[in-house]
């Protein structure tokens, strides 16, 4: 008698490609440009980083250590 009155939280149903989800599809996209954006900017910090520790250790002072 209660199952007559559940209901499946997900829903079967053909997809219409006439009609993209645009909002899902800006969405994916958005992220996407996001994460590489993060990711390039994060790896140029980095190869900076590198090069200024690098320049560091060659130094000619030995007072340093």
């Amino acid at each position: 008698p209660f199952l007559a009155f559940t209901r499946s939280a997900f829903v079967a149903r053909k997809p219409n490609y006439a009609q993209p989800d645009w909002l899902g599809v800006g969405l994916a996209f958005g992220t996407s440009a996001a994460l590489w954006a993060f990711l390039i900017k994060q790896h140029n910090e980095d190869v900076m980083e590198y090069e200024r520790r690098q320049k560091e250790g060659h130094h000619k002072c030995t007072g340093c250590s």
